[in-house]
């Protein structure tokens, strides 16, 4: 089975797949946008968006491999049924997520934003001292990213509680599914996580009435979509004291606008969505060992359902 790809994005990636792709699979053809001399042979593009007439300038195009592990921003259900949608799911993707939210969960747990505000008034306070098993972390969302990061806190000694669209079970993780199922998971949570994909469910799912439902002094972590969050909502509940702390790194406009409330926040910690970026180097070697599944007509590693949009 012979193919043409098409790339679209950072030119130094592209040429570290093009030559991992060229090692082990030569027969590939591979164009690099927008140097495309035949759209008619495409098959595949490796992108994280689409260009704008993608169905009429490659009319054979059969699948999309997404250079990350979001794929709403190719709109999934609006994609012909014929052509196949791929996230990446690269090992050091989960691995980076886990650092990053252990960071958040440990920043909030031992309350070190709270002591960088006293520190900025040369305030020495001490506050009582919590252990792990005492922290209740609830996680929305366990597909590969959010079930990895709710093993690594359960391996570490937290509570943790998992809920997702669909029942699943993780060793140590109390997990729930269902609206009623994360109803009775809210209000024991000490900090909430969330890593859901966004959908057209899951837009808006962290607003005033779900985040009132947690206990006071609660802290949340967003990694997921910035949709997913309603600003205004965390900040009249961050203002009121109901909220202790969030961390956010992903948001409904990036890069977040240098005036926005939550530059300024004292309670809120923003990070330019870095949770998890993909690498070049580890990321050609899922690419490659995909090729090479699609060439053998078996199933690919990440291979999204379109309906649900992960």
């Amino acid at each position: 089975m012979s193919l043409t790809l098409v790339y679209k994005g950072p030119a130094e990636r592209g040429k570290c797949w093009q030559q991992a792709v060229a090692d082990t699979l030569p027969e590939i053809r591979w164009f690099t946008w927008p140097d495309v001399p035949d759209p008619q042979a495409v098959d595949a593009f490796i992108t994280w968006t689409l260009p704008k007439d993608y169905q009429t300038q490659f009319p054979n195009l059969k699948a999309i491999f997404c250079v990350g592990a979001g794929v709403d921003q190719l709109a999934p259900a609006s994609l012909s049924p014929g052509i196949r949608l791929v996230r990446m799911l690269d090992p050091s993707i989960a691995t980076q997520m886990q650092s990053y939210v252990l960071s958040a969960v440990m920043m909030i747990h031992r309350e070190q934003f709270r002591y960088l505000r006293q520190a900025a008034q040369s305030l020495w306070q001490p506050h009582p001292v919590k252990l792990p098993h005492e922290c209740t972390v609830t996680i929305l969302g366990l597909g590969t990213l959010g079930s990895s990061v709710a093993l690594m806190l359960q391996q570490l000694g937290f509570s943790v509680q998992g809920w997702s669209r669909s029942p699943k079970t993780i060793d140590g993780v109390s997990t729930t599914h269902g609206r009623e199922g994360l109803n009775t998971l809210l209000p024991n949570t000490d900090i909430l996580i969330s890593l859901l994909p966004l959908t057209d469910d899951t837009k808006g799912i962290l607003d005033y009435d779900l985040m009132s439902r947690l206990p006071k002094d609660a802290a949340l972590v967003n990694v997921g979509r910035g949709e997913q969050l309603v600003n205004n909502d965390l900040l009249q509940l961050l203002d009121s004291g109901r909220l202790s702390q969030a961390v956010l790194d992903v948001f409904d406009q990036e890069p977040l606008p240098t005036d926005h409330p939550f530059w300024a926040h004292p309670n809120v910690h923003v990070t330019p969505h870095i949770a998890s970026v993909t690498r070049n180097d580890t990321a050609a070697l899922r690419l490659v060992e995909n090729l090479k599944l699609w060439i053998q007509n078996e199933p690919m590693v990440g291979e999204v359902n379109k309906g649900r949009g992960y």
